[in-house]
């Protein structure tokens, strides 16, 4: 492999010199101006408003709005370049043309990660030669290591340009080192710190969103006063912990980033857009490995955990919960605590025997939770997902070598190498020396992979699939391990293959090409010749999506160094610049989060959280609530409540044989669904402002065995149906689609059981007879005041019976408001109906919405008035039949409701109006009803 051939991309000059043309102005650095007391300064003699005023300009050029640069006192500039397009030599540049045109000499690049720092160091050398040639000088650039201050030293003293690289980590570490004292014959005795705050250093800020914006280290880089200034150097030791002391004082802080979160005076913007449009970064294909039907295969994951002092430890699972139209969906639970059992709470024997037995933050990294359950092996750590992921993570594998070998056989005929990188969720599933299962599913697609396409061919050693693999996994920044880092330090040989040699990796001789990562590569570092990722991580936002592309957006070069581009008439299947992106999630999930990121990124102003709509006459009131008085003391509701009063009791019958055959037929029709694991392939085509664009590339389906936890089929069904034994008995030997059980035991119980509750409300319903009673609800009953304990209080002084309505839904508070207009001269009164008004039924009691009473004239003379008396169930349908806004329950309370309104009919005509959706809608159909009209025929 040759050396990699230095670029003159009219992009990144313009980059460059944006940079260098905020110091226009300035007086040129030499030895006499800028050094005092051995101490080698950088000096600007701009004044704050010239270098203002140069920002302004150099944006405005580069066509960048007011509102997108956010222009700053502060000197502070910002560099937007989309991964992959070489901010790093941008930077690197930046520094020689500084110190050409103005003689500025000390530099710090400050990175968040040992393999940006690395990355870093390898761009100087690799390009340190042809940078020599085309500027003629060649500056000391160095790691910082606080064992060898010799050459932070030099740092300080050289009159030639000097470039400290060093990470956040050490900076913040070894902050003790760089407070310690002196010699007397250095630098006054003055700390490193101090002594470095005095050579007012340019500090270039590396991925700055990575932790540099902490309060922390925005004072550790914080630009001084001229007063801060003067005293720092003036005040005795014994005030050094003043904040004046801990800041390296730099002249001016450069940040380079695709992501910034926070912006200051932006000069330079490369977009997303911009880059592909120009193609200067690959295009990139995805193609999504997502698991279906899974909603029997034991999925649980922990969404979050709260530790109060004082308090028990609440944690909130993801799991299969029974709705209360007994479907499963996969949602969050309520706050759980320890004892807390998991098959109560979410309704699914699924999880029968799950309880929790520990919520408490893992030991090793204090910052992700975990629950563990009794006499159960599971652990769920936070933000994990769960399911059958490792039948994904096949998957994953399979296409991504299949991409890969299919990549490889054309690429080598222009002398690129093929690279993959594959993200993983956890370091033990890579390097666990008792069970690997991220590396043992590598290995075995590698290997078959070879089968079919070499079946004659003896099969591959375990030496032979080792050495296509390099891995690297770092520590974190609490130096937690995230990782086996004895593991590392073991294998020095792979380590710096990855982090130190990248023209190595490039070799088509060197036998690595599958590199795999926790993530620690995933921000700063990259490869132009990384043409595949896998995400097999299980976090659900710890790697964000275009950090994760990133890392293989560079174009490719050949093993001449240099860089390969296609041209613009290449067909795509033609083109070597792809990107496969192969993300666990499904397609649409991943485009969406995709887009999502790249809006956050371009500030879109229409960003943010959702405000709830405040309603007019809505408002908190946590009062009593008084009677309306001339509403309770009227006629017509006196006479409407007489009517209401009267209780009913019922009888339900039918023929249990008949519900039997019923049930029989009807469970007898269940099919399961196959687990799969579904992929979707599709090419990014442009992306453009907030708007994203793809082109569909196929998609495929694969079988997959779901194992299931041993159950007892009759006494689950039972419990969950409440159907006697012998009966359920009775039912799975009258069925003959046994197979559909065999194929997913727990999800055929889930619907057998609905299947057989839904027959018998049915049945219930067709049995069902009310009586009348000889008691009544006492009127007696409505207090005055009401004690209200509720938010949702909307006013109604006119026509209802209290002053204000208590609302449980927005149909509600929009019938409550319509209802209680003036101008309705037809309507009476009106009431929502207190708690204790309830409807016995054989599906639990039932209370309905809003009663009214409305006035009306005899149509053949207008001198007689009578009035019409109804009871209303708000809901979001006028449609019963409409089970996207009914659940089943809600059908089969206002069936009953139906049939008591009919008995109450025989000596008290009440019309009943269900399902409506809003007060318009009661309107029309009042207009219809007559007085002589049964309430049966209205039901009916």
């Amino acid at each position: 492999m040759e050396e990699f051939k230095l670029e003159n991309l009219p992009y990144q000059e313009t980059a460059i010199q944006s940079v260098v043309k905020v110091f226009d102005g300035t007086e040129k650095n030499t030895v006499n101006n800028a050094c005092i007391e051995g101490i080698r300064s950088n000096l600007c003699t701009l004044s704050a408003e010239q270098i203002a005023t140069n920002i302004k300009a150099i944006s405005e050029a580069n066509g960048i709005d007011n509102a997108t640069a956010k222009f700053s006192a502060d000197n502070d500039l910002c560099i937007e370049m989309e991964t992959g397009t070489g901010k790093t030599l941008v930077y690197i540049q930046t520094i020689y043309e500084l110190y050409k045109n103005y003689g500025l000499t000390k530099f710090i690049i400050l990175v968040p990660s040992i393999a940006i720092r690395q990355g870093v160091l390898g761009t100087f050398k690799d390009f340190e030669k042809q940078l020599q040639d085309k500027f003629g000088i060649k500056p000391n650039y160095f790691e910082y290591d606080s064992k060898k201050l010799g050459k932070v030293i030099s740092f300080i003293e050289e009159q030639h340009p000097q470039v400290m690289i060093m990470t956040t980590g050490a900076f913040s570490s070894d902050d003790r080192i760089l407070n310690r004292s002196q010699r007397e014959d250095l630098f006054n005795n003055l700390p490193f710190i101090d002594a470095i705050a005095k050579v007012r250093p340019i500090i270039i800020m590396d991925e700055p969103q990575e932790g540099m914006d902490s309060e922390n280290m925005t004072e550790r880089l914080r630009i001084l006063t001229i007063e801060e200034r003067e005293t720092r150097y003036k005040t005795a030791d014994e005030k050094r912990e003043s904040n004046i002391f801990k800041t390296l004082d730099p002249l001016i802080k450069i940040r380079y980033s695709a992501t910034h979160k926070n912006l200051k005076n932006m000069v330079y913007r490369l977009t997303p857009y911009d880059s592909y449009k120009e193609g200067l970064v690959k295009k990139v294909v995805v193609h999504t490995v997502v698991e279906t039907n899974d909603d029997a295969s034991l999925k649980l994951e922990l969404a979050e955990c709260r530790f109060a002092s004082g308090k028990q430890p609440t944690a909130k699972l993801r799991a299969w919960i029974k709705d209360a139209d007994d479907n499963y969906k996969f949602k969050e639970t309520a706050w759980l605590k320890v004892n807390d059992d998991l098959f109560e709470k979410t309704k699914n024997i699924t999880y029968q025997g799950y309880r929790i037995e520990h919520i408490r933050k893992n030991i090793e990294n204090d910052s992700k939770s975990e629950v563990t359950f009794q006499n159960k092996s599971l652990k769920l750590i936070e933000q994990e997902k769960s399911g059958n992921i490792e039948a994904v993570w096949q998957q994953q594998m399979f296409y991504l070598i299949k991409e890969h070998f299919d990549k490889k056989k054309k690429l080598i005929e222009s002398g690129i190498k093929c690279l993959s990188l594959i993200f993983i969720d956890k370091v033990a599933n890579y390097m666990d020396t008792d069970n690997p299962k991220i590396k043992n599913l590598f290995v075995k697609e590698y290997q078959d992979y070879f089968k079919r396409t070499f079946p004659k061919n003896p099969l591959l050693t375990a030496d032979e699939i080792e050495k296509v693999q390099g891995y690297y996994f770092a520590t974190d920044t609490k130096k937690s391990f995230t990782d086996n880092e004895r593991s590392i330090a073991s294998n020095k040989e792979i380590y710096d293959l990855i982090l130190r040699n990248k023209k190595e990796l490039l070799n088509i001789n060197n036998p690595v090409e599958f590199v795999f990562s926790h993530s620690a590569l995933g921000v700063g570092w990259d490869n132009p010749n990384i043409f595949n990722i896998a995400t097999l991580n299980q976090t659900f936002s710890e790697s964000k999506k275009r950090q994760e592309i990133g890392r293989g957006l560079r174009l490719s070069v050949n093993q001449t160094g240099a860089r390969v581009r296609d041209l613009p008439e290449t067909k795509f299947d033609e083109q070597i610049n792809v990107l496969t992106v192969f993300p666990n999630e499904s397609y649409h999930a991943f485009v969406s989060q995709y887009q999502e990121q790249i809006k956050k990124e371009f500030g879109d102003d229409k960003h943010g959280q959702p405000q709830r709509h405040k309603y007019k006459g809505e408002e908190k009131n946590n009062k009593d609530i008084k009677r309306n008085e001339n509403v309770f003391n009227s006629k017509s509701f006196q006479e409407f409540w007489k009517r209401l009063s009267r209780k009913t009791t019922y009888n339900v019958k039918f023929e249990e044989e008949e519900l039997l055959k019923k049930c029989i037929d009807e469970v007898g029709k269940i099919v399961i669904p196959t687990s799969q694991v579904f992929s979707k392939r599709g090419l990014f085509v442009a992306t453009e402002g907030n708007a994203l664009t793809d082109e569909y590339k196929g998609e495929a389906s694969k079988d997959v065995q779901l194992h299931f936890p041993e159950i007892d089929l009759m006494e689950q069904i039972s419990e969950n149906s409440g159907l006697a034994y012998p009966k359920v008995v009775q039912i799975l030997m009258g069925i003959s689609n046994h197979k559909e059980v065999v194929k997913n035991p727990i999800v055929f119980v889930q619907k057998a059981a609905a299947i057989i509750r839904q027959q018998e409300m049915e049945f219930m319903s067709r049995g069902l007879e009310y009586f009348l009673c000889d008691d009544y609800y006492n009127i007696n009953d409505f207090p005055d005041p009401w004690q209200n304990a509720s938010d949702n209080v909307v006013d109604t002084p006119n026509k209802s019976v209290y002053e204000k309505v208590i609302w449980q839904s927005l149909k509600e508070l929009e019938f409550a408001k319509e209802a209680d207009k003036a101008e309705h001269s037809e309507l009476l009164c009106f009431i929502k109906f207190p708690p204790f008004y309830k409807i016995p039924t054989p599906f639990g009691t039932y209370n309905p919405d809003f009663g009214v009473v409305l006035k009306r004239n005899d149509l053949e003379t207008t001198a007689n008035e009578f009035e019409l008396y109804f009871v209303v169930e708000t809901k979001g349908t006028n449609d019963i039949n409409d089970k996207s806004s009914l659940t089943e329950h809600e059908v089969y309370l206002i069936k009953s409701a139906c049939k008591h309104f009919q008995k109450l009919d025989i000596d008290a005509k009440i019309f009943y109006n269900a399902p409506v959706q809003d007060f318009s809608t009661f309107k029309k159909f009042s207009q219809t009803v007559k007085l002589t009209d049964k309430a049966s025929a209205i039901c009916d």
